[in-house]
């Protein structure tokens, strides 16, 4: 009897910690400092950022590949063969 009263008050402390966790993280109050603070930091990491210069023009350089291997492969006779003409 003693142990079913024991775990029912744990229960129940327990239910009480996580409804009040809860409660604190979703209050209006919380959710309003926090979007005060993220908005300070992001202001004060946004100033410190360096405005870099752009540098990725003509960065690509385009071969043809596979025009060079064409005319660099092998012929072999079994192709005549397979040719339409």
């Amino acid at each position: 009897m003693l142990i079913k009263v024991k775990n029912i008050i744990l229960l129940l402390l327990t239910l009480i910690f996580f409804y009040s966790v809860a409660q604190y993280y979703f209050s209006e109050k919380n959710i309003k400092r926090v979007n005060k603070l993220r908005l300070t930091y992001l202001i004060n990491d946004l100033e410190k950022l360096p405005l870099l210069k752009n540098n990725t023009f003509d960065v690509i350089e385009y071969k043809n590949d596979v025009q060079n291997y064409i005319e660099n492969k092998k012929k072999y006779s079994f192709e005549n063969l397979i040719k339409k003409n």
